[in-house]
């Protein structure tokens, strides 16, 4: 089967990039998102994902795509008030019927070298099916839903200017969360959430739940199941597991927009 992705570019790093974690950029996303969240993680590479991504499929594909899946591994918190370096590279590309994967890896490290986090990021090319089984997938996520009856559920209301107050903050600028024309022609309803925000604000409640602090995250990983409206209701919902703690996220009208979440624990 032919495919339009270019394979030259799997396990080949970027150059490292530097990125300053200011207080403000902290506050920023802090405020984007109802309080502060692990997941300012994600903040120092957005920019780099993006390049990687884009020299591994043509301009037209970008257009199909959607965020599929995060999975974040945190050794240790940002220094904020100090730099920070990234490198990234697309690590693997697989196909089905439905669509092709992209599976971007991430690491983070301090100005001594130390790795602070690694991240995998899983891209979906919807409707672009190939038969490409190069490299590596990101970690597997939990494929049966938690048993039981959630330990805790917490509502959030998204504000309808959440998708531009988290762009800035996070330096994701997709069009499909700022552009309803552009949102439409992607085969969507309108602007819609980003799905980091969306997990940003589940993280803050799993942490409480747990009465743990960012510092004890090991983990932090989800699916993107369905998109979620600007001024719809984003409840999560979180289940024991052990050390560890399950969660998922659904909308107002019940439909699961987060899926297989799971926060890992430090003693």
């Amino acid at each position: 089967m032919t495919h339009p992705f270019e394979l030259s570019v799997v396990d080949r790093w970027s150059d490292e990039r530097a990125f300053e974690v200011t207080p403000d950029a902290v506050r920023a996303y802090s405020e984007a998102v109802g309080g502060p969240s692990p997941v300012f993680a994600v903040v120092p590479a957005m920019d780099l994902v993006f390049a990687v991504a884009e020299v591994a499929a043509p301009a037209d594909l970008r257009t199909q795509v959607v965020h599929g899946q995060q999975d974040l591994i945190l050794h240790k918190p940002l220094p904020v008030g100090e730099k920070v370096t990234v490198r990234a590279a697309v690590v693997g590309l697989h196909g089905k019927r439905s669509g092709t994967t992209a599976t971007i890896q991430v690491r983070t490290r301090d100005a001594a070298g130390d790795l602070l986090n690694e991240q995998y990021v899983t891209e979906f090319y919807r409707g672009v099916p190939t038969d490409l089984a190069v490299g590596v997938a990101a970690p597997r996520l939990p494929s049966e839903p938690p048993a039981g009856p959630p330990l805790r559920e917490a509502a959030y209301h998204l504000t309808p200017d959440l998708p531009s107050r988290y762009a800035a903050a996070s330096g994701d600028h997709n069009p499909i969360h700022l552009d309803d024309e552009v949102a439409r022609a992607a085969g969507l309803p309108g602007v819609i959430v980003h799905g980091l925000a969306s997990l940003a604000i589940a993280a803050r409640i799993v942490l409480a739940a747990a009465d743990a602090g960012d510092s004890r995250l090991a983990r932090l990983s989800c699916r993107f199941t369905r998109p979620i409206a600007p001024g719809d209701t984003l409840t999560t919902r979180i289940w024991a597991d052990g050390t560890a703690y399950r969660f998922d996220g659904v909308d107002g009208a019940g439909t699961t927009v987060l899926g297989a979440g799971v926060a890992e624990l430090r003693p």
